[in-house]
């Protein structure tokens, strides 16, 4: 029954319904005919009643003794004989053994018709004598009508009752052939009326249905347009208040969200290219500011490789804006150790020329010592020029003493600049970090927003056609979270580069201030000896003024200047000795202005020089 169409559901609504009115109208008529029977038996029994009265009266009478009991009998009779009534109807009277005792055709009179059948072969005679003797009853059976000649033979109902006193039974009878003419009359009068009923029923369906089939039939092809993505069509029939127009109306909002889903897919499609523009350009710059930092580590280590072999002169070049403050400090740290280098160099080459005077000094002084006794004012003018030579050596010893602090001083920066690099270096690493865990924010949203997904195409599905634009806009929105976690994904893996390389950055710059704090020790060393060297050449003016002051004294301690002539022999070669392993330290080193052999160049020439 349900997949039958409406137009054929509601013309079997219109057949069962003129069915039933077809039974009611049988049985109303049924009724009406058993009315009209009847009707035509209460009058038979009314009639009969009446001779029962007469019949009573007359019992009455003769108990009575007003007459006889058989002048009552032939007074009743008579008086029943008598009584006519239309159409055609009259009273007759039989006794139990089927004998007339009165009838209005007196030679029907005193007959007995006991096995008499009427026309069709039936005992009507008995049959009515047995349902009187019941208390009364209609009794049908056929006969001709007065008069006619033709043969013909009808239905006809007699009603009979006994009279227990006399032992009698009266009857009356009527033709009904004229009730089923009347019945079949009325029977055409309801079949005329139900075909105009059923005919006008039936057009009126035909029209109530055609009025709901067209504007359904135009709304199915509404939805098929709407489930076909068009949504330029018009709705028909939404001005209609009853269902049809409610389902246009529900059609028109459904067209309404397919042209919302349209609209959402294009804006979808629009951010989904901005997120691709947005996810390019923060490749290009993850992957620019990757190989920046690339080069950064690069150009800084290549510097560092060349400084750890002693070249002072190296300097980086252009690092980017980013990194501007990284390569100033930088080359400014350098440029403040190879100034300090140029100094020490510079003091180194006076050194040694104040070492040599020394050496020659003392050797001169100790062949004085042997010729004092001849020579002693020789002496004394030796003694005044080694008095002069010394206190210079005293003072560039110090002022050497100075400079090698304050290179010290300057690796020691040098030392908090490579600190800041690689704080510089962590906090990149510690950004990478926090970036990498907003990729993985953005991947667990890119999870969540497909399991929604998943449960919006679920819940579509369950809504069967009605859900299929959802399950669409599900779909859609299940492929654009994949895609956000793919390129989450991607992100991530490139940022777990981009730490890796940092992180060998960190690893390249801590080894650069390595070397920076070896250097700083072997400064440190430098400026130990230079310490020295400054103490020794006090020690000698000391010991020289000591002699200018004991010249007076110089016959009575020959011995004794000779002695202390050579002590200052043996600090001469200590000095010498000293200032040798200062050279060769400074050596290592290359400096602006300088040969390609460095300051050993430097040192080897102030050596043949000496």
């Amino acid at each position: 029954m349900k997949n039958l169409k409406i137009s054929r559901q509601l013309l079997g609504l219109i057949g069962a319904l003129m069915i039933a009115f077809g039974i009611a109208t049988y049985f109303q008529i049924s009724s009406a005919a058993d009315a009209i029977y009847a009707e035509r038996t209460d009058m038979l029994r009314t009639q009969v009643e009446s001779g029962l009265a007469i019949l009573q009266a007359y019992e009455d009478r003769a108990k009575a003794g007003e007459m006889t009991q058989d002048e009552a009998k032939a007074q009743a009779f008579r008086t029943l004989t008598a009584i006519k009534y239309e159409p055609n109807g009259y009273l007759f009277g039989l006794d139990y053994d089927v004998t007339m005792v009165f009838h209005p055709v007196q030679k029907q009179v005193g007959l007995r018709q006991a096995g008499q059948p009427d026309k069709m072969g039936n005992l009507f005679r008995e049959e009515m004598i047995d349902k009187a003797r019941k208390g009364g009853g209609v009794t049908e059976y056929y006969w001709e009508k007065p008069g006619d000649t033709s043969g013909e033979v009808h239905l006809k109902a007699a009603y009979s009752r006994a009279f227990e006193p006399w032992k009698i039974v009266i009857g009356t009878g009527v033709y009904i052939d004229d009730l089923q003419v009347k019945i079949n009359a009325m029977i055409w009068k309801a079949l005329t009326i139900g075909g105009s009923v059923a005919v006008i029923g039936l057009a009126a369906a035909w029209f109530v249905i055609r009025g709901i089939t067209l504007p359904l039939k135009a709304i199915h092809n509404a939805l098929e347009e709407v489930a076909n993505e068009n949504v330029d069509i018009a709705i028909p029939h939404t001005d209609m208040g009853n269902e049809v127009g409610m389902m246009a109306k529900a059609t028109e909002e459904l067209q309404e969200k397919v042209r919302e889903r349209h609209a959402l897919s294009a804006r979808q499609e629009e951010q989904q290219m901005q997120l691709d523009s947005e996810r390019q350009q923060n490749a290009d710059m993850q992957r620019s500011e990757a190989e920046q930092q690339a080069r950064v580590v690069s150009t800084i280590g290549q510097a560092l490789e060349q400084l750890a072999q002693g070249d002072l002169t190296v300097r980086c070049g252009d690092l980017g804006v980013k990194y501007s403050g990284l390569r100033d400090n930088f080359n400014e740290a350098l440029s403040h150790l190879e100034a300090a280098m140029a100094k020490v160099n510079a003091k180194g080459v006076d050194i040694g020329g104040s070492k040599e005077e020394i050496r020659r000094a003392s050797n001169e002084l100790s062949q004085r010592t042997e010729r004092q006794a001849a020579n002693l004012e020789e002496t004394s003018a030796a003694l005044d020029e080694l008095t002069v030579a010394v206190r210079q050596t005293a003072e560039g010893a110090q002022e050497a003493a100075k400079r090698v602090n304050a290179v010290s001083t300057e690796a020691s920066r040098s030392d908090a600049v490579v600190a800041q690099a690689i704080s510089a270096m962590s906090g990149i690493e510690h950004s990478s970090s926090e970036i990498s865990k907003i990729i993985g924010v953005i991947d667990e949203i890119a999870f969540q927003t497909n399991l929604l997904a998943l449960n919006a195409g679920v819940e579509a599905a369950r809504a069967g056609e009605s859900g299929k634009g959802f399950a669409v806009v599900a779909q859609e929105v299940r492929e654009l979270a994949q895609r956000s976690a793919a390129a989450a994904k991607e992100i991530k893996e490139q940022i777990s580069r981009s730490s890796d390389q940092v992180q060998n950055g960190v690893q390249l710059v801590g080894e650069a201030g390595e070397a920076l704090k070896r250097i700083s020790g072997q400064i440190k060393a430098a400026s130990d000896i230079v310490s020295k060297i400054a103490h020794s050449a006090s020690e000698q003016d000391t010991t020289l003024r000591s002699i200018s002051s004991s010249m007076n004294q110089l016959d009575a301690a020959t011995q004794h200047n000779a002695a202390m002539a050579e002590e200052t022999t043996a600090s001469a070669e200590a000095l010498a000795n000293d200032t040798e392993e200062l050279l060769n330290l400074i050596r290592g080193f290359r400096v602006s202005g300088s040969s390609s052999s460095g300051l050993g160049g430097m040192a080897q020439k102030m050596r043949m020089a000496g």
